[in-house]
Formats: structure tokens, sequence, C-alpha cells
């Protein structure tokens, strides 16, 4: 009886660890738009510039005044990076080359088949037995190379990178 509360203890623990990571994930996002209309608002900056200084007919554009405006915005570009590994890290996912977003643990992508540098072998019980540590995927298919549970919409098994 006492492994059923423990059990359900650490339960209620994992959901509130990730409620407390969404929310944080959340944040982030709105702070990140935030950061994305500053330099939005920067880009406008620098093509007034422009645009005033075609309008007054001069022969020279005020480069000084552009690269200010410029140095703003590599700086929030870089802020943003920063926010999204946040994310990515609360989240436990990696992106993969071809811009999918992955779970952490996986050595190689579904959607394109690259091989991560990182890679975790692990044994994978024969097809039909069940296991403590099997994957929760919402799908029946299994690779046929390591028999790994798969989704629908995988082209490459995320475990040994056989083509589906």
């Amino acid at each position: 009886m006492s492994h059923f509360f423990n059990k359900m203890k650490q339960s209620v623990t994992d959901v509130s660890k990730k409620a407390q990571n969404t929310v944080e994930a959340a944040t982030l996002k709105i702070q990140m738009t935030t950061k994305e209309k500053e330099i939005d608002k920067n880009y406008s900056a620098i093509g007034r510039i422009i645009h005033q200084s075609v309008a007054r007919k001069e022969s020279t554009i005020p480069i000084a005044d552009i690269q200010k405006f410029q140095k703003v915005i590599l700086n929030l570009e870089q802020e943003l990076e920063l926010m999204q590994r946040k994310i990515q890290q609360i989240q436990s996912q990696k992106e993969c080359g071809c811009g999918k977003m992955l779970p952490a643990d996986a050595t190689y992508c579904p959607f394109c088949g690259q091989q991560f540098h990182v890679v975790k072998v692990r044994t994978v019980p024969p097809s039909g037995q069940g296991s403590s540590n099997a994957q929760h995927v919402n799908s029946n298919r299994h690779c046929t190379q390591c028999g790994s549970s798969v989704m629908s919409t995988d082209h490459f098994c995320k475990t040994c990178g056989h083509q589906l």
C-alpha cells in the first residue's frame, strides 16, 4: 500500500514540475515576443533614417546612426537565441539541423534521419513483450530494425536511424 502512495506522490511531484516548466516556458515566450517587437521598431528606425536621407536628396546615408540600431538588433537577437535555448532545455528538447524540435534523448531525427553526436545505446525488448521503460508513443508502429516504437509521421527511427 505504501508503494501505491509513493507512486502517487511521485506522480503529483512530476505534474507539479511539468506545470512549473510550462509556466516558465510561457513567460519566456512572452518576453521573446516583446524583444521581437523591439527588433521591429529598430528596423523601422533604420528605414526611417534611410527614407529621410533619400527624401532630402542627401548623397550619403548616416551610417553611424544606422549602426547604433543595428547593434541593438544584434544584441536582441542574441537574447532571443538564449531564451529559445532555455525553453528547449526546460522542455527537454533539441533542434535538429532540419529545423524540427526533438526530444533531448533522440539519437536520430525521425524527419530527416540525422544522427546526433551523443549516442546512447539501450536494449529493446522483442516485439510483444512489455517493458516498464517503454516509451509512450501514440502509435502501434515499430522500427523493423531495432523494434523501437515510432510515430506514423516518422520517416526515420529516432533510436537507430533506420529509414522507415
